[in-house]
């Protein structure tokens, strides 16, 4: 078991502690009880299996032509869901900018449309004062 602390006590132990023991200190703070079965944890050698498991999966599997359009299959590591992100954004940019170019198209037509009836308007004004 754990030894129990308080606040009066220094924050740093002069004896090193263990993962577990760590894990029960947080678990105390959050009232919550300590999970056994938890044990110590070799990340780097998850890490390494993670890594082997995407290398396999890429090896296996052909690889196809990009699309613009994003999927939606779900990943399996942090840097591809990133990556995936990116091309949603990527796409909603390009829809983006091209409905900002239709409504810049259509801005041009109807400035074009109101200098031709200003045209018009500036000729019968012209023709009034010839009367």
């Amino acid at each position: 078991m754990t030894k129990d602390w308080t606040f009066d006590q220094p924050l740093d132990d002069k004896t090193p502690t263990s993962s577990s023991e760590e894990r029960a200190k947080i678990a105390a703070l959050f009232h919550k009880e300590n999970q056994e079965g938890a044990g110590d944890v070799d990340y780097a050698a998850a890490f390494e299996m993670e890594q082997q498991k995407t290398k396999e999966k890429s090896v296996s599997r052909p690889k196809t032509q990009e699309q613009s359009i994003p999927k939606d299959v779900p990943s399996s590591t942090i840097t591809s869901d990133y990556k995936q992100y990116l091309a949603n954004v990527m796409a909603q940019n390009n829809e983006d900018i091209a409905q900002s170019q239709k409504k810049i198209e259509e801005l041009h037509q109807l400035i074009d449309d109101k200098n031709k009836h200003n045209k018009k308007l500036q000729a019968i004004s012209a023709a009034i004062d010839d009367l």
